[in-house]
Parts: structure tokens; C-alpha cells; sequence
């Protein structure tokens, strides 16, 4: 027998279970917190788009621009 989960039911279950209070804003500030001190690490991650949001020093690294303007040889 094969029993059907209505998805809003789950996720209502789940949170109800699992409360997550001002989770949003603390999950962006655990990345802001955990990457802030090592900001080349977010290259080519989503915590880099974490760090332009919230740290106004942060300057993000451009691949492309990298790729094209390196030194090595074709």
C-alpha cells in the first residue's frame, strides 16, 4: 500500500515539529560570520553573493575577467 504525503502537509509537520524563529536572517548571518575573515575562500560560491550583500567592503572577483587578463600563454 502506498500512502500519498501532501507536500504542504510535510513541510507544516516538519516546521511545526522543527520551529526555525528568525531563521533567514540567522542563516545569512552564519555565512556572513564564517566567511568574512577568509573572503577569497566564497570564490565562485553563493557566500560570495552572501558577502556583497552584507559586507559593504567586500569586492567580488570577476572569473572571466581573471581568465582573460592572465599571464599564461594560449
Amino acid at each position: 500500500m502506498t500512502t500519498t504525503v501532501n507536500p504542504s502537509d510535510a513541510l507544516a509537520a516538519v516546521t511545526a515539529a522543527h520551529p526555525r524563529p528568525d531563521f533567514k536572517r540567522r542563516i545569512l548571518a552564519a555565512f556572513t560570520e564564517g566567511n568574512i575573515h577568509r573572503p577569497q575562500s566564497t570564490f565562485g560560491t553563493v557566500n560570495a553573493d552572501v558577502l556583497a550583500h552584507y559586507d559593504p567592503t567586500f569586492v567580488r572577483e570577476d572569473f572571466v575577467e581573471i581568465i582573460l587578463g592572465n599571464k599564461w600563454p594560449e
